[in-house]
């Protein structure tokens, strides 16, 4: 287990690293992962989450095709420097083309009462991905938010006898980070340029 870092060198640290050992990690490591997800507040406090893990190399390799078809549909030759920044664009190539070797897939998953609209439906799934990833990051492990195998939903569902009321919200490969591959800090806007006081437009 990684030597115990504070909260707020995690909130600034944390990054998605996409780039990850084949190394195996144990199922103490994946436990507290989830435990940690579980923390999360929940509307209702229903807690609706499931997470489902999957290790099989067979299970993997085909989620791995949905991914990488789904990866070179929403980003064709051309994308870099239109969508994405060349950095991020080189990563997350990487990890639509290893995503097989990845030691270990969380699927982060949701039930639904049909009820709610999907937008509400995040909200009590995605701080239970966010914990999950800050654990990581404590941990000492990579781990990245993906959802491009939603354009392969209902085949992954099938693959992973995912029920028709769940809602599978978030991909999360978890594997040691590769040599050179590092934590933050990461680059965002500063406060000002994303926050307004009192009315939308007016200065922070």
């Amino acid at each position: 287990m990684a030597e115990e870092i504070g909260l707020f060198e995690a909130l600034y640290t944390q990054r998605a690293l996409r780039k990850l050992k084949p190394d195996d990690v144990p199922d103490e490591l994946i436990s507290k992962l989830i435990e940690s997800a579980t923390k999360a507040p929940s509307g209702g406090d229903r807690q609706p989450w499931r997470f489902l893990v999957i290790r099989d190399p067979e299970t993997k390799r085909q989620i791995a095709e949905y991914y990488l078809r789904a990866w070179e549909q929403a980003y064709p030759s051309g994308s870099v420097g239109n969508t994405i920044s060349a950095g991020v664009y080189a990563s997350a190539d990487h990890l639509a083309r290893n995503m097989a070797g990845v030691p270990v897939l969380i699927m982060a998953c949701i039930e639904r009462t049909g009820t709610e609209a999907t937008f509400g439906l995040g909200g009590s799934i995605f701080p239970a991905v966010q914990n999950l990833l800050l654990a990581a990051r404590g941990l000492g492990l990579g781990c990245a938010l993906t959802s491009l195998h939603k354009r392969y939903d209902s085949e992954i569902k099938a693959l992973l006898g995912i029920p028709d009321n769940v809602e599978t919200a978030a991909l999360l490969p978890v594997g040691y980070p590769e040599e050179g591959t590092r934590y933050g800090p990461t680059r965002r806007a500063p406060v000002a340029d994303v926050s307004y006081r009192e009315k939308w437009g007016q200065a922070w």
